[in-house]
């Protein structure tokens, strides 16, 4: 308990004498979020775009360095650029900790000329530590440093449920490297600190705080929970009392409510502001205070020079005047603008509604005919979800997986069977088995139900050559027809789509996105719906494309993507999203308000 009491002090008193950092922290996210970002991802694109090259993911990167190796080079130039800028922000922020630890005022300009020096000094070891430690090791431990630079670099929701939907062993041996992530962000938690700080050499600080962590694991974990925990419950619920206060306001006067909702909405975006400063700053928090407990802080560094009194005041003057000026202007004009044009604006449009695999809460096993049935009759998508993959004579079968074991028994790819075999096959899921479905039988009973598809074609490496030539031949008259549309993983079977058959409307299914939407001639995205913002639609809608979402599956998922503006949504919970789309045909201020938080926390 004493222990305990120990750390909230510590938690208070590093948020009381963070005040006179809160300027210059504020201007490096500033830079970072309005000028460095903008930058990074603009510069890829021209990059991008010199090669003639429309998009960036796994499955081109070979291409790009066989064919363009100039673009190649360039992309690498752009992730050194990034890992240097985050390095530089790192550094940034724990000089500025470590000045507020010893009790010494430091201006602005010293803070960035500190900061340079330690870029300049950087090493190859250093640079590659840094990359393995808060590209891989932080991210995925969970201790999270919060950069602008890094806010598009985060694992899809799709990929955790496909570990742990499928196996034991699986989930079992990813607790166990989480867990060992965890252990090894710990135990590397001065390294970086006693590089920066005292020009240690980098073995000689990951040896120095693999040493000095030993045994201390629990302690310095448990701190971490207490200091990040505290500022989590202070900003929410800072928030829940401001969504609170404007629910009453609508329902007591809600002639108020707009007004309000504009003052309540921009108090919103100071609790965020001063809680990205502390999450921000937390972990170097945490880490400082360690150090000095220990003694292993320097009392100070060989290029900080005290200002005199008057050097202090004359530069903090000038820079609370400008920061004031700031300040008022962008919270008058640009925050209090936008936030009234943000709230008066329409809640939402309503989106295309989509059944993931034709299967609503687990009604029928997926990708079955039965469960079209079922699910087309009793709630109405606007299209219906389904895969289709090739088989050995060159016929397409509807089956998601790429090995047929997990959902029929049968331990074979479709690609390596017949249709007249694999239709022989029973789906067992859900409690329910149908047969294996082949695509004609299953486009001719949408048809039949006048159901539209979002036909999703699933490519292999041994798929033949004649693949799309031959869907087209025997599937493209039917499908723009009864207006059915395509979707695929793969650019190239998109790109080729659109240009065999410029009347099917196709989309692309981006597994994750870094430097926004690709060009193309495709007519729509498909993104994870963890991986999805609002600038993305916005830049997407821009270029004519729509976007959707797969697959939010609770209604509280759904609204934020009716809040970001989504085009249509893919989910396994058509039911609910039938709710949730006429619920939200009256949605509120407050839930305006509380969608706003979601998306920015």
């Amino acid at each position: 308990m004493r222990y305990l009491i120990d750390n909230f002090k510590k938690t208070w008193e590093f948020i009381r004498e963070t005040k006179s950092s809160y300027v210059d922290i504020l201007l490096m996210h500033g830079f970072l979020m309005f000028f460095l970002t903008p930058f990074l991802v603009s510069a890829t694109q021209f990059i991008l775009r010199q090669g003639g090259i429309a998009y960036i993911s796994y499955d081109n990167l070979g291409m790009i360095f066989s064919q363009h190796p100039f673009v190649f080079l360039g992309l690498i130039g752009m992730l050194l650029l990034l890992v240097t800028s985050v390095f530089f922000e790192f550094t940034f922020l724990l000089l500025s900790v470590y000045f507020i630890k010893i009790k010494k005022k430091i201006s602005l300009k010293q803070l960035l000329k500190g900061t340079l020096l330690q870029l300049k000094k950087i090493r190859f070891g250093t640079l590659l530590f840094f990359l393995f430690y808060f590209f891989l090791v932080l991210p995925l431990s969970g201790i999270k440093f919060n950069s602008e630079l890094l806010a598009k670099f985060q694992i899809p929701v799709f990929i955790l449920d496909v570990i742990f939907e499928n196996r034991v062993a699986f989930i079992a041996l990813f607790v166990l490297f989480y867990l060992i992530l965890i252990y090894i962000a710990i135990r590397l938690i001065f390294a970086l600190p006693e590089m920066i700080l005292k020009d240690k050499p980098f073995k000689e600080s990951v040896k120095f705080s693999w040493q000095e962590t030993k045994g201390s694991f629990l302690r310095i974990l448990s701190q971490f929970v207490i200091v990040m925990g505290t500022f989590a419950i202070v900003s929410g619920l800072s928030t829940t009392v401001i969504i609170l206060v404007q629910d009453l306001i609508e329902t007591s006067a809600p002639k108020y409510a707009l007004g309000s909702a504009i003052f309540l909405m921009t108090a919103l975006q100071v609790v965020w502001l001063i809680n990205l400063i502390f999450s921000t700053v937390g972990i170097f928090f945490v880490t400082i205070d360690n150090l000095g407990v220990r003694n292993f802080l320097p009392a100070t560094l060989s290029w900080y020079k005290e200002e005199t009194p008057k050097e202090q005041a004359n530069w903090q003057k000038h820079l609370k005047s400008t920061g004031l000026v700031v300040l008022i202007i962008g919270l008058v004009v640009v925050v209090g603008t936008s936030n009234a044009e943000f709230l008066s604006n329409p809640a939402s449009v309503k989106p295309i509604t989509v059944s993931h695999r034709g299967v609503d809460n687990k009604n029928g096993a997926q990708n079955t005919i039965d469960s079209l049935i079922k699910t087309s009759t009793d709630t109405h998508p606007d299209y219906i979800e389904m895969d289709v993959q090739e088989t050995k004579d060159q016929q397409f079968v509807v089956f998601h997986d790429f090995n047929m074991k997990n959902l029929t028994g049968e331990n074979v790819k479709p690609n390596q069977l017949t249709l007249d075999e694999l239709t022989t096959f029973t789906v067992k899921e859900n409690g329910k088995e149908e047969p294996v479905a082949s695509f004609d039988d299953y486009l001719a009973k949408a048809n039949e139900l006048n159901q539209k598809l979002l036909i999703e074609i699933k490519p292999t490496k041994d798929d033949s050559p004649e693949m799309i030539d031959n869907f087209i031949k025997k599937y493209g008259d039917d499908i723009i027809e009864h207006g059915h549309t395509i979707q695929s993983l793969s650019f190239d079977i998109v790109a080729e789509l659109k240009e065999k058959k410029p009347e099917f409307v196709v989309g692309y299914i981006m597994p994750f996105s870094v430097v926004g939407p690709p060009e193309g001639d495709m007519d729509f995205f498909t993104l994870e719906y963890t991986t999805l913002n609002s600038n993305f639609i916005d830049s997407a809608n821009a270029q004519g494309k729509a976007v959707y979402a797969w697959t939010p599956n609770d209604e509280d998922t759904m609204s934020r993507m009716m809040f970001y503006g989504i085009d249509g949504m893919i989910t396994d919970q058509m039911t609910i999203l039938n709710k949730t789309v006429k619920d939200n045909e009256n949605i509120t201020y407050s839930d305006k308000l509380l969608y706003f938080v979601i998306g920015i926390g």
